[in-house]
C-alpha cells in the first residue's frame, strides 16, 4: 500500500509542477548544500552525458517527484482509507512545500545535462562520433578479435586487436590489448607504449569484411583539427 501511496503522490507532484520551474516559488539556489551538489554535477555531467550518447539515450528533461512514503504509520493508514484522495492531495501539498529547493535542483541539473549532450551531438568535428562509430561497428558485428588499419605519423600499419577494447569512450586506445606479433611492429614504427587515437583508425575489418571506414570528410576534418592544436577530447 506504501508503494501504491507514493505513486499516487508523485503523480499529483508533478501534476501540479507540469514541468515547469515556473510552478516553483523558489526562483535561485540559496542553500550551500544544494549548491555544492549543482556545482559537483556540472564539474562531472560531461562523463554522464558521453554515456549517454554511446549508449544511444537522449535525456528526457522531465520532472520527477521522489516521493517516497517510509512505511505507513496507523494514522496515515486510516487516514488514508477514510478519504485517499484528501490524503493524497495533503502529502502531495505538503511535499511540494518542503521540496522547493529540491525541485530547482533538478531543473537546473536537467539543463546542464541537457547543454552537455546537445554539444557533443552538434560537435561532429569531435572524435567522440568517430569513436562512437567504431564501437557500434564492432558491437555489431560480434567479433572477439578485428584487423584495425592506423594512420599517423606518416605511417600505416594494419593489426589485430582485441574488439572489445575498441567499443566505449577512450582518449587513446592503449596498444597492449594489440596481438603480441602486430604489437612489436606497432611499436617499431610508433614506439614503445604509443597508442593511437580515434582519427588515427582509417579502416576496421573482420574477415573479408569493412566493418567501419572513415570518410574522406572526416579524414579531412581530422587532419584539420590537429594541425590547429589538437582535439579537445571529452
Amino acid at each position: 500500500m506504501a508503494e501504491e501511496i507514493s505513486s499516487r503522490v508523485n503523480e499529483r507532484v508533478e501534476n501540479s509542477i507540469a514541468n515547469d520551474r515556473n510552478n516553483l516559488s523558489q526562483r535561485e539556489i540559496t542553500g550551500w548544500q544544494a549548491s555544492r551538489e549543482l556545482e559537483d554535477y556540472q564539474y562531472s555531467v560531461r562523463e554522464q552525458a558521453v554515456k549517454m550518447f554511446f549508449d544511444g539515450i537522449e535525456p528526457d528533461g522531465q520532472f520527477h517527484g521522489g516521493y517516497a512514503l517510509n512505511g505507513l504509520p496507523e494514522a496515515a493508514f486510516i487516514a488514508y482509507i477514510t478519504d485517499p484522495d484528501l490524503f493524497v492531495q495533503t502529502e502531495a501539498e505538503q511535499y511540494i512545500k518542503g521540496h522547493q529547493e529540491d525541485f530547482l535542483l533538478q531543473f537546473l541539473k536537467n539543463d546542464a545535462l541537457l547543454a552537455e549532450y546537445q554539444e557533443l551531438v552538434q560537435n561532429t568535428s569531435n572524435p567522440i562520433h568517430r569513436m562512437k562509430s567504431i564501437t557500434d561497428a564492432v558491437s555489431g558485428c560480434g567479433a572477439k578479435m578485428v584487423t584495425v588499419t592506423v594512420r599517423k605519423d606518416g605511417a600505416e600499419l594494419s593489426f589485430k586487436m582485441e574488439a572489445d577494447y575498441l567499443k566505449g569512450h577512450h582518449n587513446t586506445y592503449n596498444s597492449y590489448h594489440i596481438a603480441a606479433a602486430d604489437r612489436r611492429e606497432f611499436e617499431r614504427l610508433f614506439g614503445r607504449h604509443a597508442d593511437y587515437k580515434a582519427e588515427d583508425v582509417v579502416k576496421i575489418t573482420y574477415g573479408r569484411n569493412t566493418i567501419y571506414e572513415a570518410t574522406p570528410v572526416q579524414s579531412e576534418e581530422m587532419a584539420k583539427d590537429v594541425g590547429m592544436g589538437g582535439m579537445n577530447y571529452a
